[in-house]
Formats: structure tokens, C-alpha cells, sequence
């Protein structure tokens, strides 16, 4: 029951911040951005795992993660260019404090945001709502209508392989110049 009140709490939430909002929107090709932020919950992925994410998106990236750490999680430290949103971030209803909010949007210059959860994670679904990165992509999932790339996948995937499929497109992107 708290779930079901904390999603309708977070997507009302989400409604009030973006309705007068607006945002570059832009599809990207990877060989041409340099920002590169990432979502992902410490609860499906392993440190080692993200390295290996973020050496397979490439060195000359800059690329900034927001880690959800679920509470009973301890195993994760924080790293460059990564922030940890634990317990004492997120309200009872899975909203991140103000604080958090204006870290993350103090430092949104990102051309690409790429979510690798593949479960509702709230505290990042907000975040990734409110992003003013040029494009978003992720697993399509129920109740997300916030991405610009969208990738019909099969629900117990791995972030790795999430993160595979949704670079091959990137890719494959013809901008522009």
C-alpha cells in the first residue's frame, strides 16, 4: 500500500515540476556527446559492473552516475563522479530531499541520459523526469513516458546487456551537423 501511495505521490510530484518546464529535446549519435549521466540502483549492479559499463560507453566520456542505494545495501562506497542517494535523501514517500534535487539539476548539462534500472526505482524515476538532458533513453516500462529512446526489453535483463542494445542505437544514430 505505502508503494501505491509513494508512485501517485512521486508521478504528482513529477507533473507539478515539469509542467511549465521545457527541454532541449535531440536524438544524439554516442561518437558525438561528451556528458553522459546514468542512472542505475545499487541493488542490481556491482561497482565492478559500472566500471565496466562506463569503460564499454567510453574513456573520453565524462560520465557522471546517480546510484540509488537501497538501505539494506552497504556494500557501496562513493566513487568520482558518483552520487549515492541513500535513506536520508529520499522522503518517507520516495522523494528526494531539495538538497538532492539542486545537486542534480545544478549539474544537468548532460546531452544523454541513459537509466539502466530495469525495476521502478522512484527517487530515480523523479530525477530522471525532471533532467534537462538533451536526450533520455531506457527500458521502456509502465508509467515512464519520459524517454526519448525507448527499448522494449525483457523484464529480468541485465543492465549490461540493457546497456548493449541501448549503445548499438545510439550508434546507429544519423545527426545532423
Amino acid at each position: 500500500m505505502i508503494q501505491t501511495i509513494s508512485r501517485k505521490y512521486i508521478n504528482f510530484c513529477i507533473h507539478q515540476k515539469i509542467k511549465n518546464g521545457s527541454r532541449k529535446r535531440q536524438f544524439v549519435n554516442l561518437n558525438e556527446v561528451s556528458n553522459i549521466l546514468l542512472l542505475v540502483s545499487a541493488d542490481t549492479i556491482s561497482e565492478k559492473d559500472l566500471e565496466e559499463m562506463k569503460k564499454k560507453i567510453g574513456d573520453k566520456k565524462q560520465i557522471t552516475t546517480w546510484v540509488f542505494k537501497p538501505p539494506h545495501n552497504s556494500s557501496l562506497k562513493n566513487t568520482v563522479y558518483t552520487h549515492l542517494i541513500d535513506k536520508k535523501d529520499i522522503s518517507l514517500l520516495q522523494k528526494p530531499s531539495e538538497k538532492i534535487e539542486k545537486s542534480f539539476l545544478g549539474n544537468d548539462r548532460y546531452e544523454l541520459l541513459i537509466d539502466l534500472t530495469v525495476d521502478e526505482v522512484l527517487p530515480l524515476k523523479y530525477l530522471l523526469a525532471i533532467s534537462k538532458a538533451h536526450c533520455r533513453c531506457g527500458m521502456k516500462k509502465e508509467g515512464y513516458s519520459f524517454y526519448d529512446l525507448e527499448i522494449a526489453a525483457p523484464a529480468k535483463i541485465k543492465e549490461t546487456e540493457l546497456l548493449t542494445q541501448i549503445l548499438h542505437y545510439l550508434e546507429s544514430i544519423q545527426t545532423k551537423s
